[in-house]
């Protein structure tokens, strides 16, 4: 089977990491009918590019389902710390830290053209019954330019993002540090940072902070440090976890996560001890 294979062994040192995919799941399961952790049936197979996950992290949505004509991608994504999903997570998005995501969100992962005399997939579908004869008595005259992603990578979020229920995002955008997307929005374009947008197509509604407090966020890159101090000011304003930041960000340790890295031909936990690869095709 191509790809990396994901066991229970791998299961376990996710666990291990708080890397879940059940709210406070439990270790992974031993069945009869099937070894299971969460959502995850055991083993898969692991194809597409790279992604690493840092440990502490909530991948509840499931399985992703991708629009009509879409190919079907797993449901685990690049994500960082204290980030969680409620919606299924395709591979080649990516998450920075602190994010949080609720139900229902969906991508516009599925491109016709718009350019050609026609939108329908009678262009780039070749094999659909409906028009595949007439389309071999003509020489199979296909749109060679078609991308099914229209040339463009799944969306990209900053740390700190909260993603409101039923949010539509186009391919190829980035949500910026600190941004808030309404329910129900749909986002055709980046997001700047501390940003609060909404509607359809969503348009910013306002900012969060002022311009000064933003740049000084910003600055701050307060999702860098050591989560040990930033839960002790987290609760307090703004201005006075800035304030507090500035006190100990020169004495304060970067946060360096552990992580889980899996690609096509492997997967390697990273910690404070090193680097472990628990499998490999080679």
């Amino acid at each position: 089977m191509k790809g990396t294979q994901i066991d229970l062994a791998i299961a376990k040192e996710m666990h291990k990491l708080r890397i879940l995919f059940i709210y406070n799941s439990k270790s992974p399961n031993i069945s009869e009918k099937g070894d299971t952790y969460g959502w995850l049936k055991l083993p898969f197979s692991f194809t597409g590019e790279e992604i690493v996950i840092e440990e502490r992290v909530g991948i509840y949505g499931g399985p992703y389902v991708p629009s009509t004509g879409a190919p079907r991608v797993l449901g685990i994504c690049s994500i960082g710390s204290f980030s969680y999903s409620y919606s299924p997570l395709p591979n080649g998005l990516k998450v920075g830290r602190y994010c949080s995501i609720a139900k229902g969100l969906t991508f516009l992962d599925s491109h016709h053209p718009i350019d050609l005399l026609t939108t329908s997939a009678i262009t780039f579908r070749p094999k659909n019954i409906l028009w595949r004869d007439l389309l071999i008595e003509a020489g199979r005259p296909l749109d060679k330019n078609w991308d099914v992603y229209s040339h463009k990578n799944f969306p990209s979020l900053g740390h700190d993002v909260w993603i409101g229920q039923n949010v539509t995002l186009c391919m190829g955008i980035c949500i910026g540090n600190g941004a808030i997307v309404a329910a129900n929005s749909v986002v055709t374009k980046d997001v700047p940072d501390y940003a609060i947008v909404g509607g359809n197509p969503a348009k910013i509604i306002r900012y969060r902070f002022s311009d000064n407090i933003i740049a000084r966020l910003i600055q701050s890159e307060w999702w860098n440090l050591d989560p040990k101090k930033v839960v002790h000011f987290a609760c307090k304003t703004v201005e006075k976890s800035l304030d507090k930041i500035s006190q100990i960000k020169d004495n304060c340790s970067p946060y360096f996560p552990d992580t889980l890295s899996i690609s096509e031909k492997q997967v390697i936990v990273s910690t404070k001890q090193g680097s472990t690869v628990l499998t490999s095709t080679d």
